[in-house]
């Protein structure tokens, strides 16, 4: 082989490691900065998602979820439901497709938004039969609707089941949900049990501050 030719190849290979180098830091500063946007000037957020830096540095998907969960940060009904549209006729791989519903159903049943929520309900299960995949998805549907609008006390063993299998964040979650239910059915202390117990699986010192006022106010606001 040709000298020039192999050091030609050996130079392209160098460029293409550089340039995926500094791709990724400049999309790790890029993501950053549309966070700490998102949390604090929507205009600036919004300008900076559709700037031609942004457009080029991610892909539609990941630009148009960022979109999505800056609706639902500003309850924002209108825009997440027009965005939802917008995101269903997107080119989508299974996983991401169902992000997009299951981030909606979260968002719907923690505004309390019933008639929404049975919506993303039935397009989940809809999905989940049409594309093969675990039919207990479907159950952890379900149990999020019974937690959430039938405050069903018989949701507590599931609950339970899934805080023994869970990590750390995953049982602060769980906990609050169970806190959720059982405050709703007038067990206060063991609900404030579950709201120690976010608190001690947290690592998060703005969570703890709210679930601590929560304690501090007999649960009201939950």
């Amino acid at each position: 082989m040709d000298n020039r030719i192999l050091i030609a190849i050996i130079v392209c290979i160098i460029l293409a490691v550089i340039i995926n180098i500094v791709g990724k830091y400049i999309r790790k500063k890029y993501t950053i900065k549309l966070m700490k946007a998102m949390m604090t000037d929507e205009d600036e957020f919004l300008k900076l998602l559709d700037s031609f830096i942004v457009k080029y540095l991610f892909a539609p998907y990941n630009r148009e979820f960022m979109r999505l969960n800056n609706y639902i940060a500003r309850s924002a009904d209108k825009k997440v439901k027009e965005q939802i549209s917008l995101m269903e006729k997107m080119r989508m791989n299974r996983k991401q497709h169902f992000a997009v519903y299951q981030t909606a159903f979260q968002y719907f049943i923690t505004i309390n938004s019933e008639s929404n929520a049975k919506n993303m309900q039935r397009k989940m299960n809809i999905f989940i039969d049409e594309n093969n995949l675990d039919p207990q998805m479907k159950k952890s549907i379900e149990m999020d609707m019974k937690m959430y609008f039938d405050k069903d006390i018989s949701t507590i063993p599931y609950i339970d089941e899934k805080i023994e299998d869970s990590d750390d964040a995953e049982k602060a979650v769980w906990n609050l949900k169970k806190a959720y239910v059982l405050k709703a059915n007038k067990k206060l202390e063991e609900a404030k049990e579950c709201i120690r117990l976010v608190i001690q699986y947290t690592n998060d010192p703005t969570q703890k501050k709210i679930m601590q006022e929560l304690l501090d106010n007999d649960l009201k606001d939950l």
